[in-house]
């Protein structure tokens, strides 16, 4: 029991340490992103966390350490750059609000900032609200969806895509967001990687950053038609990737993945 006594002593010493270490290394990083932000650089450089992971996987192998434990470590850290870097950006949701606060105060606004259309939903929405309404869908429900939905929705995919569905293999959501957030919360752990192809809806990332997990980014462009590679893909992809968003058609760029590359990415 002494032996354990001592050996726990020792570890907490180590862990106080670590954590007079975090907050130089927090200081450090509010440093740099007032630096970022008066000089207008994105607050992620992915090229360098690229060399420190390199440098990290390198030290493991001469400590013979674990490489998972020790990145997924490493991404905490990065995440919690980045959240101290961003604490004072401006983002498309803080553009929407002061938009929405200059329309209160009657000016008119063009909203290009959440990708919200100028014209109402069509007809056929109002009529089927109202049919919802009459039929008495008006309750608390159950949280993954009414069941008659679900079945429905099961039947149409079993139908359309030759697959086997039944209503326990669906939840709906009340929002895309929403069900991203769930998935990400669901299958990914803290230290977890995801990869998203940008440009991407942001949701992806703030989702991953609020969950802990780590988010990647593979860069596409106009003169690649918006596509990644499969190379792109294989280089960056690593021990504590979990998930890949296919954001496809392409939130704000339109594209519509080509099914072959889709189907190449899938089976990486």
């Amino acid at each position: 029991m002494a032996e354990i006594n001592e050996l726990r002593s020792e570890m907490d010493e180590i862990t106080i340490e670590m954590i007079k270490m975090l907050k130089t290394r927090t200081d450090i990083a509010k440093k740099i992103g007032e630096i970022k932000k008066n000089i207008g650089k994105g607050v992620t450089d992915e090229s360098r966390e690229d060399n420190l992971r390199a440098k990290i996987i390198s030290l493991c192998d001469e400590l013979n350490f674990d490489e998972t434990i020790a990145t997924k470590f490493l991404n905490f850290l990065l995440n919690e750059s980045i959240k101290v870097q961003s604490s004072n950006k401006q983002t498309h949701l803080s553009i929407f609000l002061k938009a929405k606060s200059m329309e209160q105060e009657g000016k008119k606004i063009i909203h290009m900032e959440v990708g919200e259309p100028d014209f109402l939903p069509p007809a056929i929405t109002k009529q089927a609200l109202g049919e919802v309404y009459d039929k008495g869908f008006l309750k608390y429900g159950q949280a993954k969806g009414i069941p008659q939905f679900r079945e429905a929705l099961a039947k149409y995919v079993s139908k359309n895509f030759k697959v086997n569905v039944n209503q326990e293999n669906i939840m709906v959501t009340p929002g895309a967001r929403f069900g991203i957030f769930t998935a990400i919360n669901t299958l990914l752990n803290p230290g977890d990687e995801l990869i998203v192809i940008e440009p991407a809806w942001p949701a992806y990332k703030d989702c991953a950053l609020n969950s802990g997990v780590k988010v990647r980014t593979i860069n596409t462009t106009f003169e690649s038609k918006w596509e990644p590679s499969i190379e792109q893909i294989e280089q960056t992809i690593n021990s504590n990737t979990r998930m890949i968003a296919l954001n496809y058609p392409n939130n704000p760029t339109g594209k519509i993945l080509p099914e072959k590359v889709q189907d190449k990415i899938v089976w990486v």
